[in-house]
């Protein structure tokens, strides 16, 4: 039974969702993996079509009473209208995230990058091998008795791509490499010339950069921009053999070994791009590609080496829990942009949904397993982005409702938008983007117990409810509520047949604010500080409508009890206080914890998507409805059935929610901490022996759990805090330390133990 670090593939990929992605969360690469013509496709984290927008409707505040006084009288056509009129923003889209290009090599080929040319690969014995704990990627294959070796990898140290490749006799290889940037397709059509092969049926041509150069025979530079944005990319290339300036290409002529740098830079990050891609290329010639790849290896695997699971019966479930911390490791690292709907790889120059950040589930659910699966460093980019957004934030909270403090609807862009995004009413007009996104800092204390950290960031957490003080106005009944806004993103119908998705004080929003609440009380209070607004956020805590039940035994999703347009819908936007928040649970709100279960089950059998985000969220909520058997189910049908070729989400297009959300909800299954360290919760009963080692738990310590035919053996426990640890369920049968056994106080639903940081426990069941 072996931690499975390694993912092989026997052929290349065909199509860029297949392609086997490597990044350093500012570079990212999707490799095809192909032989004689090859496309790597190239993304740089802060290449953003255009500068950030003052986008905000001048005329929102001015309605905003008008609109409200509507929505509380049920007049939703009316309220649509002005909406529409006086919210919706100016542009209505935000900016978009694109393509940087791709680097094209052709092995011992003529004219290579013909017109339409698409790649292709000869030869035999053709194996891809992902080593996902050092990120290191390599392919080998042999043609015509000579076997060649390429490797490659992302270094975060060095800011570089670096790509070595090798034969094993000498003078046998013929390298072309060029940088382009032009509308990428995977359309394809047989090429009546050579049997077999394929031309591109996209567009040919139509190249997107002003300028590409050839320095000092050895040095492809290639500059563009994206409306204002501007960058450079540049590719340096060493051989045993000779190199050729081709003018448009570098080609490597008798070479044995081939060694090519790579990186790109834009504006948003320095003020001369071409200068600063010629600097990055010269360090990493004068490092040399050994110390380089030495490097890399060194930090990739640090992060990676944390954390691992082993199971029996199931080891390429074992495999994707691997893969899916490799993907956190690669897409988002300290200091670079959040992970967007696709992580960083994107080789279109209009994706779709502009490949940005969607904040009504999406880029939360990338960060759901950054902390359990001990990668605690990886959310700094989102705390980051938050800092990003309060200025934007406050002028939306300000300009559009007359608010103090700050808020975000439900998208942002590299800039900080906070503007309203589409003109999709069902998801356009939400104000909780920002309070959700910002829970995240709450989260992140919570598992790390860093006061220094928690300090930084409450004037965030503190400006995001300071909104709600002024934002919340009362209802008929006396409740205070969110108005105008909506529960991502569904509809209802109303008893004159008018479908809309406009409410005043949807149930996620009350979930959402309540949590944000506590967060904001219980922060001050470890802090030892006075907070000036506690009072009015007390009073908010009273005065919002608490959970409700419907009479299918459901939560309601509105404030009252409302015919659902599309019941089959993805989000569950409802049961976010039974996850990701816990304000619903086993132990102190076991009837509504029935109710959640009750939702999701009426929306499967309504037919929703079990795959994506929307089947990654139904695992983790069947892990807290501490069911491993359905948990199990999804993550079996979402693993088998619903990942593409390379295991990237594809519902129906790339995106990385959907992955890491599984990721998540697998780590859910095996370890909570919610309400206490809550070993083996919702154990799937196929994975019926195994062993899941660095876990990390809220309240400071790191997890290890072995267990034989579905049952616990034993935990390690390595506390980072003085203090004690409560723990859910069945007492051990003995805890110890290497100098000494250890003894736990029974508690009515588990049992505590004072542990010492810097020790480590080994509890026997």
């Amino acid at each position: 039974m072996e931690e499975q670090k390694h993912y092989i593939h026997r052929e290349p990929a065909m199509r860029w969702e297949d392609g086997i992605p490597l990044g350093n969360g500012f570079l990212g690469a999707m490799v095809y993996g192909h032989t004689s013509k090859e496309k790597i496709q190239l993304n740089e984290d802060s290449l953003w079509y255009g500068k950030g927008q003052d986008r905000i409707n001048p005329k929102a505040a001015e309605h905003l009473k008008e609109i409200q006084q509507l929505v509380l009288q049920q007049k939703f056509a009316e309220a649509e209208d002005l909406m529409f009129s006086y919210m919706v923003s100016a542009p209505f889209n935000m900016r978009n995230y694109s393509t940087m290009g791709e680097l094209d090599l052709a092995m011992n080929q003529k004219n290579p990058f013909a017109m339409g040319w698409f790649p292709e690969s000869d030869g035999e014995n053709y194996i891809s091998d992902l080593d996902m704990e050092n990120g290191i990627l390599n392919i080998s294959h042999t043609d015509q008795g000579i076997s060649y070796k390429r490797e490659m990898f992302v270094s975060y140290p060095d800011n570089v791509i670096c790509i070595r490749l090798k034969s094993s006799e000498p003078k046998a290889m013929r390298l072309d490499i060029a940088l382009n940037r032009y509308p990428f397709t995977d359309r394809k059509v047989p090429d009546d010339r050579r049997p077999g092969k394929f031309v591109s049926a996209g567009v040919w041509g139509s190249t997107r950069y002003d300028r590409l150069t050839i320095e000092e025979d050895k040095r492809i530079l290639l500059e563009a921009h994206e409306a204002e944005t501007t960058f450079a990319m540049g590719a340096e290339v060493y051989t045993d053999g000779k190199l050729e300036n081709a003018g448009s290409r570098l080609i490597a002529l008798d070479a044995q070994e081939v060694v090519i740098y790579l990186t790109g830079v834009t504006d948003n990050r320095v003020e001369n791009c071409p200068e600063t891609v010629r600097e990055i290329l010269k360090k990493a010639v004068l490092q040399g590609y050994d110390a380089i790849r030495e490097r890399h290896r060194n930090d990739f695997s640090a992060y990676m080496k944390r954390c691992g699971l082993s199971l029996e019966e199931d080891p390429e479930a074992s495999r994707y829990f691997t893969y899916g911390r490799y993907l956190i490791v690669s897409a988002g690292r300290e200091h670079s942009s959040p992970m967007n709907l696709q992580g960083i790889w994107n080789y279109q120059f209009e994706p779709s949904w502009d490949s940005k950040y969607t904040i009504n589930i999406n880029e939360q659910m990338n960060y759901w397993p950054v902390e359990v699966c001990n990668l605690s460093e990886l959310h700094e980019p989102v705390f980051e982005q938050l800092k990003k957004m309060q200025k934007t934030g406050e002028e939306a909270a300000r300009k559009m409702y007359g608010c103090r403090g700050m808020m975000a609807h439900h998208n942002t862009d590299y800039y900080g938008d906070c503007g309203t995004q589409d003109m999709y009413s069902a998801a356009t007009f939400w104000q909780c983007g920002g309070a959700w996104l910002g829970l995240h800092i709450w989260e992140h204390y919570r598992y790390t117990l860093d006061k220094k950290f928690l300090k930084e960031y409450y004037p965030i957490l503190d400006d995001l409810a300071l909104f709600f003080v002024d934002f919340l106005i009362e209802d008929p009944e006396g409740y205070l509520v969110t108005c105008p806004s909506v529960s991502p993103e569904n509809r209802f119908i109303t008893e004159e047949g008018y479908d809309t998705p406009i409410c005043a004080g949807p149930t996620m929003d009350n979930q959402i604010i309540r949590a944000l609440m506590r967060a904001v009380l219980e922060g001050a209070e470890i802090l030892q500080e006075k907070n000036p607004h506690e009072a009015e956020y007390r009073k908010i805590l009273k005065s919002l409508r608490p959970n409700g039940i419907d009479s299918q035994g459901r939560i309601m999703e509105w404030a009252k009890e409302e015919k659902e347009l599309t019941p089959d819908m993805g989000h569950v936007s409802h049961l976010w206080a039974a996850f990701p928040g816990d304000e619903i649970n086993w132990k102190d709100t076991p009837e509504y914890l029935a109710a959640a279960r009750k939702s999701v089950e009426v929306r499967r059998a309504s037919g929703c998507n079990t795959i994506g985000w929307p089947g990654a969220w139904q695992i983790s909520l069947f892990a807290r409805f501490l069911d491993g058997k359905m948990a199990g189910e999804v993550i079996h049908h979402m693993l088998y059935e619903g990942l593409g070729k390379s295991w990237l989400n594809v519902d129906p297009v790339f995106q990385i929610d959907g992955n890491l959300g599984l990721l998540s909800g697998m780590a859910e299954c095996l370890l909570q901490s919610h309400l206490g360290i809550h070993f083996l919760p919702a154990l799937p009963p196929e994975w019926k022996n195994g062993t899941v080692r660095g876990l990390k738990a809220r309240g400071g310590a790191e997890i290890s759990e072995t267990w034989k035919d579905g049952k616990l053996k034993q935990a390690i426990v390595k506390p980072m805090h003085d203090g004690v640890q409560k723990f859910i369920g069945k007492a051990p049968l003995k805890a110890e330390t290497e100098e000494k056994e250890v003894f736990w106080e029974v508690l009515e639903d588990g049992y505590e133990i004072r542990m010492e940081k810097g020790k480590v426990y080994q509890l026997i069941f």
